[in-house]
């Protein structure tokens, strides 16, 4: 038990800190991106980005999540390979076809930008199946450092292309595109990748048994976009391109925090699984679920008290208007990140319909609510449906897996969730300096106390180094 509990924590710390880093560095350069180009510029950059999200899945079929599942049951490289090239050859497949139907697109409608929005696919795509490669050879440090220098690359490249090539929007997707490609070739390189790789194991048995599990997760992933980003379609359709560049500036936040807390989601699913035929596994998953969740709600607090920082400060002020909405897409990475354990647990008992059913309710009632209040509230429609289907999401995942795992919320949580909603009020009824200072000292002491042992266990490795 001990022995797994760290090796969740290992594979956590892993992609937390290449996640970090990454991120990090991307939301460093947003300041300086946000300045090179108009709010109508990034916010149809942002929905670049999000038609990418939505066609992952369906290129895919995503068989990233085929290549870990099945991979992880067996320690053989020579069975890894069967399904490491056989996802490959599902991705090729549906790239194949998708760049046709875009060729198609670009040579009867004229679309311009079909090159650089290709571009942009093929490198999200290979990050994609790369991040299921390396979870089935257990090589997450690689996938890690490879994030970073990807992210180095995206700030040189958007730099370049950009402010000394003056590229405007299609430096700024050649740029991402050419950092993801840089990752994506450092992966193949330091995993000698083609040792993993063997066309004649390629086969329709072994296929068509990788998309069985595989296909019914497509409309989960569909739906998980919906809740999280067709948000910004409907913005671009009603309020205009300018209102999704401040609703994108104000995801900014929130996304930081989702992409470290996806990182446990990846991490999880492995342990789930590990821990399926446990006796001691409801003690285990109670244990992991309190956890993730004080440490998820302490980070919140976190963010949400430095608002007044980022919006105030860093980032340009034409996006000031998107403080307040940060807070509630905030809120809603709470309640995406309970989805992701309870999700964990619904994959690793290979439930992948149910799993898919769930994200599928949540998507219909983000577009219901948010179809339904934007006329009258604007961008809080956005906010307030994203929350919604979150809370939906956990709610009906934690039904359909309450025979199986009996969890209960510590009352110290209870605590941390009241102040959590405290802070979050305090954005709207409270926004003067003294009163943000004051919040910021709470937060940092909620955070501490919350995160007391991997605080004290860091900084004890710090003395140790530094001795």
């Amino acid at each position: 038990m001990a022995n797994k509990k760290s090796n969740l924590m290992k594979n956590t710390i892993l992609l937390s800190l290449g996640t970090m880093m990454t991120k990090g560095l991307n939301f460093v350069m947003v300041p300086f991106f946000s300045r090179w180009v108009s709010t109508a510029d990034y916010g149809t950059f942002d929905v670049f980005c999000t038609y990418i999200t939505l066609m992952i899945p369906i290129v895919t079929m995503s068989s990233g999540d085929a290549i870990f599942r099945f991979s992880v049951e067996s320690d053989r490289k020579e069975d890894k390979s069967i399904y490491i090239t056989n996802g490959l050859a599902i991705d090729f497949f549906g790239l194949l076809l998708f760049s046709l139907a875009l060729a198609g697109a670009s040579y009867f409608g004229g679309w311009e930008r079909a090159f650089p929005f290709w571009t942009l696919l093929l490198g999200e795509v290979i990050s994609r199946y790369e991040r299921g490669y390396l979870r089935a050879i257990k090589r997450l440090d690689i996938y890690s450092f490879c994030n970073f220098i990807s992210a180095i690359g995206i700030a040189v490249f958007v730099t370049v292309f950009v402010r000394v090539f003056n590229m405007g929007l299609d430096g700024m997707i050649y740029g991402y595109a050419a950092g993801y490609l840089l990752g994506d070739l450092l992966i193949f390189v330091f995993t000698n990748y083609i040792h993993y790789f063997n066309p004649k194991t390629i086969s329709w048995k072994v296929v068509s048994e990788m998309l069985r599990f595989s296909i019914p997760l497509v409309p989960n992933n569909l739906s998980w976009w919906v809740i999280n980003v067709s948000d910004r379609t409907i913005i671009n359709r009603i309020l205009g391109a300018a209102a999704n560049g401040i609703y994108a500036m104000s995801y900014k936040v929130p996304n930081l925090c989702s992409s470290v807390f996806s990182v446990f989601g990846v991490a999880w699913q492995e342990k789930a699984t590990e821990m399926l035929d446990d006796k001691g596994k409801n003690k285990y998953y109670n244990n992991v679920f309190n956890k993730m969740l004080a440490t998820g709600i302490s980070i919140t607090i976190a963010i949400t008290s430095v608002n007044f920082i980022l919006f105030n400060y860093i980032f340009d002020y034409k996006y000031f208007e998107g403080r307040l909405y940060a807070p509630l897409l905030t809120l809603s990475v709470i309640m995406s990140t309970l989805s992701l354990f309870f999700g964990g647990i619904q994959i690793s008992m290979k439930q992948s319909k149910s799993n898919g059913i769930s994200t599928v309710i949540g998507a219909i009632v983000n577009i219901v609510v948010h179809l339904t209040l934007v006329e009258f509230i604007g961008l809080y429609a956005a906010c307030i449906s994203t929350l919604i289907s979150n809370i939906m999401v956990v709610c009906i995942r934690a039904y359909m897996i309450r025979d199986a795992v009996k969890l209960r919320i510590d009352s110290v949580n209870y605590v941390y969730i009241l102040i959590c909603v405290y802070i979050t009020a305090c954005v709207y009824l409270m926004n003067n300096f003294a009163w943000n200072i004051a919040n910021l000292v709470i937060a940092t002491v909620v955070f501490l106390f919350a995160n007391r042992k991997y605080v004290i266990s860091t900084a004890e490795k710090i003395k140790v180094i530094k001795r």
